[in-house]
Order: C-alpha cells, then structure tokens, then sequence
C-alpha cells in the first residue's frame, strides 16, 4: 500500500466519530430551556480545586442551563485537575422544569507521563523544526495526525507525517494501547556524509523511513509506567547502490515520576526513564543491534526560585542505523554547540548532563557532555547560556560554547507543550 492512499483511509475512520459528535450536540441543546438546580463535583474532593473555580460552579445554580458554560467550565477544571479527565453530565431535577450538573471526573494515568511536544523550534546553526499534530479525542480513543519537519531530535532532517492511534483504557485505566505509523523523507547535513566517507562501519545515509510501532502500556501506580511493544523500521539506503533495509527492534520502556510538597513551601518534582531497543534476527531485521538510554529529572522550586538537574546516558552494541545513534549538541543538549562540529555522525556512547536555575521566566543554565564510539575518546565540552522559559513552554535563549578559540553564541528560540510537572 502507498503512503497516499493511508490518508483518505486514515479520514473515514473518523468520519463516523465526527457524524456521532454532530448528534450529541444537537441532543445536549435541548437542556437550556431548564434552570440548574445543582452542581456537583465526582470523583475527586472539591478541596483539590481553587476557591474562585469552587464559587464559579455554583453562580450556575438558579440560572438558566447554558451548554457553553458549562463546557468552560469543564475546560477549567481540566486546566487545575491536570491528571483528570472532566466530562459534565446533565441529569434530571428533583423540580420540574430543574436540571441537575454533574462534573465527573476521572484519573488519566497516562497523562502524567506525556512528554512536551516541540512545536516550533529554532537553532541559529540548524534552522527551524516543527511539529503540528492534530489530535481527536472520541471517548477513550485519540486518533492523531501530525506533519512533521524536523532537525532538532536527529541527525538528519525529518520531513513526513505520522499517525497514531491510542486507547487510553483497555478493559481498565491501567492498560493503554498504542499503534504509530511514521513514514518521513530525510535529507542530511554535508558534515555528516563527508564524515561518512572515513567510516565504514557506519551505515550510510537513506532517502525514506517508515516505522510501524505497536505497543502496550502498564500503569501499576500513579508514578510508574511499564511499556512493551515493537518497532517495525524499513528505509531506503542510498549508497553503494539504491535498496531497502529493515530494523526490527523489539521495545522496553520503564517510566517513573514522583511529585511532592512540604509544609515548608518546597516542591519536589523526580522523573526517571529507561529505554530498551533491541532488534534482533528472529524478527527478521537486517541490522542487528541493542540500543539501552536513560535519563533522569530533578526539579526543586520554592516560591518563584526553582533549580534543576538532568542526567542523559545510553550506549548501543552492534550496527545501528544512524537513526538510532545517540547525538548531542541541539536545542535541549550541549547547548551553544553545533552537533555537526560535535559528532556529525552521533555516537554509540552518550554522557550529559545540565544544571539549570529559573526566578520567574529568566533562565541561567549550563551544560556538559560527550558522545564517542567505543574504542574512541572524545573530549567532554561545555556550554553556557540565559534566556526566558516560560511554564508554558515558550523559551528564547543565547548560549556560549565553553572553549579558547572560535565562542560564537548559539541563539533559540521555541515552544514546546506538554503536561506541566
């Protein structure tokens, strides 16, 4: 099957989902010729949400039902309750003509393990990155389109699209499934294919990728997350000659997160991640290679002061593609330095970490790492830089990288979203 014909499909599975919201509109309208008699919060102790919010809900009662206000609603109590999904239900009153508010609540586990999305991204030395994924949440399911061009995460430059398919409650809220289908054109910086030329050893460049990726989640308890799935990876060599070539990987991933507040006003905020690809010939994939990483967060604020802490570490054995070898030197790593002048063709070894202090939105940061292959040393470089970073996700920053000769700053610019944590 072509990539062009997996959209018009992609688009009638969801044109039933879009007739069926249509229906449930029309339906809730007839409600707003009724006065609320009551509104009640479920599933959670009201204690949890601000007192303006509190008095908000009930201003509802003894007016007429109105659909948009009571969404707004909904929206704001979602903005507080950030590891809940809120749906008001509308119930019949004890008087006539009365109806009854219901905000029903309901912990998303997953939620607290979503990772921020780089929107918009740019790096003086590298250009612009973006990534706009269209998401439709039906019920449990959220199917998501995304297009995607990206420089920022990898080595090559990554032009496509991508989507996904995600059932956030399978039988219970503690099991999640997910499918990804990505299928991207890659163009590659001159650094890197000169640097190839002196490594055989190294695959060489590819003109597309694909990459079909089921996988299965376990939520145990509110702070850990267990992932199993696999990784189904085809894309086209372009040297010595044009083929094919597979990467068959076999996927673990053990995630943790643990929030906590002390009487004296501090917040403590410790996040840990370990990943497992392996690909293996018994799933029939030509390059065989195992490829471990970690990474692990501490965050601790206290008013408008807040310091943090990040450590990034994996090594890989045997042959991966270039997709898979580790790089530094981007938007979020080595900061200040090009990772074309640091290792234009990754590595299988990567040690990082970064010290950050935050007052408000101004930002001081500082970083230090290094990637080689094994058998090879490389020298550890520095970085430092300023900027604004917002809860929000917006960031502008100016970096050094630390060496004699040659200190020209590296400006970024970007947003990224996801889940405040």
């Amino acid at each position: 099957m072509k990539n062009k014909d997996l959209i018009p499909i992609f688009l009638m599975l969801l044109w039933p989902a879009a007739l069926f919201g249509g229906a449930q509109e029309k339906e809730t309208n007839v409600n707003e010729r009724y006065v609320v008699e009551s509104v009640a919060l479920s599933g959670v102790a009201e204690s949890k949400i601000s007192r303006t919010l509190r008095e908000d809900l009930q201003k509802l009662v003894g007016e007429k039902y109105s659909q948009k206000a009571a969404r707004e609603l909904a929206r704001k109590l979602r903005a507080e309750l950030r590891e809940y999904a809120v749906e008001v239900k509308v119930k019949r009153g004890d008087k006539p003509e009365h109806v009854k508010l219901v905000y029903e609540t309901e912990r998303n586990r997953w939620k607290r393990f979503e990772v921020p999305i780089p929107l918009v991204v740019y790096h003086s030395k590298q250009g612009f990155s973006g990534i706009l994924e269209i998401p439709i949440d039906i019920h449990h399911s959220v199917f998501t389109f995304g297009l995607v061009d990206d420089a920022d995460s990898l080595l090559e430059r990554n032009a496509g699209f991508l989507l996904r398919y995600e059932n956030r409650k399978v039988g219970t809220d503690m099991v999640q499934l997910r499918l990804d289908f990505d299928s991207f054109h890659q163009s590659f910086n001159a650094a890197t294919e000169s640097a190839l030329a002196d490594r055989p050893d190294v695959p060489g460049v590819y003109r597309w990728r694909q990459n079909f990726a089921p996988s299965l989640s376990l939520y145990p308890n509110r702070d850990l997350k267990l992932s199993v799935g696999t990784s189904f990876q085809r894309f086209q060599m372009q040297y010595p000659s044009t083929r094919t070539e597979t990467a068959y990987a076999g996927t673990a991933d053990v995630e943790y997160r643990r929030s906590a507040r002390s009487q004296n006003g501090y917040r403590q905020n410790l996040s840990a991640h370990y990943s497992l690809r392996t690909a293996t010939r018994v799933l029939d994939s030509m390059h065989v290679y195992t490829r471990h990483s970690v990474t692990s967060d501490y965050a601790l604020a206290k008013g408008r002061n807040r310091f943090a802490a990040r450590f990034q570490g994996g090594y890989i054995t045997g042959t991966a593609p270039l997709f898979e070898r580790f790089s530094l030197g981007n938007s979020s790593t080595l900061r200040g330095w090009n990772k074309f002048d640091v290792a234009p063709l990754g590595g299988t070894r990567v040690a990082h970490g970064t010290l950050e202090y935050r007052y408000r939105w101004f930002q001081l940061f500082y970083d230090v790492g290094t990637v080689w292959d094994a058998g090879q040393s490389t020298p550890v470089r520095h970085g430092l830089g300023f900027g604004l970073a917002t809860r929000d996700g917006f960031f502008a920053s100016l970096a050094f990288p630390v060496r004699l000769h040659d200190v020209a700053p590296v400006f970024m610019l970007g947003i990224r979203l996801g889940i405040r944590y």
